[in-house]
């Protein structure tokens, strides 16, 4: 058993993938705008309540003896001054209590020149001067610990609100992220559902499987909670920024310098993460299609005692896939881990420059503080964001592959003016097919022509690969011709409606394929319009009931995985049951009973001898004592119609189809 093939080739830009992903998000616009509203909510909130740091450091400072008071920055006197402000700014500068307390407001004062508050900086410095005056003069008169008691019932409902606003935001951007993944998953099943039969030949279904949960529940991680996460910590970042910038410009421009230092890591180890994920999804999907074939091929590894060859092939796919995740987890773990090495690098510079600060009565204990808080605050979240663009990789490397499979082109398409079908009337016309699989040069089929009256039966009969189950796999369009056409009364079929062509159509293979559900769910399949009368008649019909009768819970008994509590015979019966239930215009059996013993054969050709009536029909048969009754036998040899006619007509004509005869019937 072979690995699958390598990973699709990369058709879009890796931005253009991720945004792809979003898109389908914005189905949902309104949950998502209504999250981020209260994510923005969150930061603001937790912003607010950074705030009461302040009036707490700057009480330690000053021993909570003195009255609580906000500090001026030079650029507030110098406003000040200039408007009716002054008076009481030069009011608190000489009375306060404590002397020194504006020691630096005062010297400010002093040197400063008055500016007019014309433009909005003015304007703006001039309106906090204003307030924080207005507050220190209504502070004068209560003591700092009052203050302190007023700034903690004053936090209590932040946090509060904080945290509704919190269980708002999961609510909304996780359902957001959670719907927009299973949209991904759906179209993707749809797609799997539409894909060309050409597809399911060449890939493996483990691997198809593979696509639609493991590569899609990595869509789901970067999609809901991981997108959640990085709108928060975004909205977290730009807050508390705006934060810094009021508490000091001088310390965040000094900040802001640092970034890319902080920043390196998460580049770099991005980049190596989505290219292990790509392997990694990679070995998954061989790992769940080398289990899906081991699985269905128990019988055959016991019999040929392959059970050790199968673990070797399972211990080297194992192995790969062990490899590419523990490289996963050291490269996940690398990147947020270096953020906070060169972040604590940054911190440890900005506490030696603000100390010094500190020293030089450039800023308070309250202030500083405050700032190396908020700046501590935003680490968490730049250390987030190197996971989340972590897994945004992880996201695009598993959206790659999702993508090839719902951008591939199906070769059998629908055209925009297709015509309605009904009643086959007249009949089948097969005019100079001919046929090659996809991304082949062997000419399968070639120049086939006949017709099939309505109500007719045809038989194809020749050695094995001459093209027979190809040919029948033309008429539901499992296929379209290469050469040629195939038409419905007159009309090409590439110009029906396929739905309601496919309907007309019944099958029936040597393949049985039944659903693990009842008895009765596999012969109604799908169709809840179906009584139960109907479906016992069916079975009836197909001689099935006589075992069905015996079952423990008769047609309410489950049958298993492919019906492998059934035997041939019992699963081609239903299958029998499954088609008269359908009432098909048109019946393809394609050896449906090559591989019976006598007596469920004897069975199965009585049900399809009631199957067959009224029907236009072509059967595929191995044994040619089910045909000797057609209307028309085709001896078909590589690709080609060699002889037709009855039966006793190909007998008298001592050809392909007599040789055939003597090596069933001659002993």
């Amino acid at each position: 058993m072979s690995a699958s093939p390598a990973a699709p080739k990369v058709r879009e830009k890796k931005p253009r993938v991720y945004l792809r992903i979003l898109g389908y998000a914005a189905r949902y616009k309104w949950r998502f705008i209504l999250g981020a509203l209260l994510s923005l909510f969150v930061s603001v909130f937790n912003a607010l309540s950074l705030t009461a740091l302040k009036p707490i450091f700057d009480v330690i400072e000053t021993g909570g003896n003195k009255p609580f008071q906000l500090h001026y920055d030079r650029d507030e006197v110098e406003f000040a001054k200039s408007g009716p402000l002054k008076k009481d700014l030069q009011l608190l500068l000489t009375k306060h209590p404590v002397p020194d307390f504006y020691e630096n407001e005062r010297r400010y004062y002093k040197e400063s020149v008055a500016k007019p508050a014309d433009e909005l900086r003015g304007k703006l410095k001039y309106f906090i001067a204003e307030k924080k005056t207005a507050l220190n003069l209504f502070l004068l008169q209560y003591h700092a610990l009052k203050v302190l008691v007023f700034v903690a019932f004053l936090v209590l409902p932040i946090y509060l609100l904080k945290l509704l606003c919190d269980l708002g935001t999961v609510y909304f951007m996780s359902s957001t992220g959670l719907r927009a993944v299973n949209n991904i998953r759906d179209d993707l099943y749809r797609k799997l559902l539409d894909l060309p039969m050409s597809f399911f030949v060449k890939e493996k279904t483990g691997v198809m499987m593979s696509r639609i949960i493991n590569d899609a529940n990595l869509l789901s991680d970067s999609a809901s909670d991981y997108l959640r996460v990085s709108i928060n910590n975004f909205f977290i970042i730009m807050t508390h920024l705006v934060l810094l910038s009021l508490i000091s410009v001088k310390l965040l421009v000094i900040t802001v310098i640092g970034v890319p230092l902080v920043l390196w890591p998460v580049n770099y180890y991005a980049r190596k993460i989505k290219d292990i994920t790509q392997r990694e999804q990679t070995s998954l999907a061989d790992l769940t299609g080398h289990m899906q074939e081991v699985i269905a091929g128990i019988r055959v590894i016991r019999a040929f005692g392959m059970e050790k060859f199968e673990h070797g092939q399972f211990s080297t796919i194992n192995e790969s896939l062990f490899r590419q995740i523990f490289r996963f987890r050291i490269n996940n773990a690398l990147s947020p881990a270096l953020v906070e090495f060169t972040t604590s690098l940054l911190i440890i510079g900005l506490i030696v420059y603000g100390a010094a600060r500190i020293i030089e009565g450039e800023f308070t204990s309250g202030s500083f503080f405050l700032f190396l808080f908020t700046l501590m605050v935003i680490i968490s979240p730049i250390k987030q964001i190197a996971s989340w663009y972590n897994m945004v990789q992880r996201a695009t490397a598993a959206g790659e592959r999702i993508f090839h499979l719902i951008d591939t082109p199906n070769d059998v398409t629908e055209r925009p003016y297709a015509q309605p079908f009904s009643t086959l009337k007249r009949g089948i016309t097969f005019k100079g097919v001919g046929f090659r699989y996809p991304n082949t040069d062997a000419q399968v089929l070639k120049n086939i022509t006949f017709d099939v009256p309505v109500g007719s039966r045809v038989a194809l009969v020749g050695h094995s690969g001459a093209g027979k189950s190809t040919l029948v796999d033309l008429i539901p369009r499992f296929y379209d011709v290469t050469e040629g056409t195939i038409q419905f009364d007159g009309v090409d079929l590439r110009d029906l409606r396929i739905a309601e062509m496919r309907e007309a159509i019944g099958v029936v293979t040597q393949e049985v394929f039944l659903f693990n559900g009842t008895v009765r769910q596999n012969i109604s399949y799908g169709r809840s319009d179906i009584s139960d009368a109907d479906v016992e008649k069916a079975a009836e019909m197909a001689y099935a009931d006589i075992f069905i009768n015996a079952l423990p819970k008769k047609y309410d008994t489950p049958i298993g995985e492919r019906g492998l509590m059934l035997s041939g015979g019992q699963r081609q019966r239903l299958s029998i049951a499954r088609a008269i239930l359908k009432n098909p215009q048109i019946l393809i059996l394609d050896e449906a009973t090559s591989a019976l013993d006598t007596e469920s054969e004897r069975l199965v050709q009585k049900a399809l001898e009631k199957l067959m009536k009224n029907r236009t029909v072509f059967v595929i048969a191995h044994r040619l004592s089910t045909i000797y009754s057609a209307d028309l036998i085709l001896v078909v040899d590589k690709g080609r119609i060699v002889e037709r006619g009855t039966h006793k007509e190909l007998l008298r004509k001592k050809g392909h189809y007599k040789k055939l005869y003597d090596m069933q019937f001659t002993k």
